[in-house]
């Protein structure tokens, strides 16, 4: 079956690290992708969220090298996790496990000059 997810947005917040007992990094970060839409004769940007998981070495560079509001393109699958909470409710998540990721901010040692959406 085809499960692939090809996305470009900006991060929501800055990648939250986590280790594994086994000592595999995992990233995690949302990403926003804006659709422009024309409501009533105006022109809106309506923002989706997506959360993201980045693992080992990728997930090192993610938060070595992304902020809040850094843009980049992610490729991946998407994945449902499901699970109850304390009180009993039913919760589920659908998140894009990252495969390769594109940097498309400049970094903070060039100028942001010309950087645009």
């Amino acid at each position: 079956m085809i499960n692939t997810v090809t996305i470009i947005g900006r991060l929501g917040q800055d990648p939250e690290l986590k280790t594994t007992e086994n000592g595999v990094s995992i990233a995690n970060f949302s990403l926003a992708h804006n659709e422009m839409r024309l409501i009533n004769g105006n022109r809106e940007t309506i923002p989706h969220w997506f959360k993201c998981v980045a693992f080992g070495s990728l997930a090192q560079l993610c938060v070595e090298y992304l902020n809040k509001g850094s843009r980049i393109g992610v490729s991946g699958s998407l994945k449902q996790r499901s699970w109850e909470t304390d009180d009993g409710n039913k919760r589920s998540s659908v998140e894009i496990l990252v495969k390769d990721i594109e940097f498309l901010s400049p970094n903070s040692n060039r100028s942001e000059n010309g950087a645009t959406d």
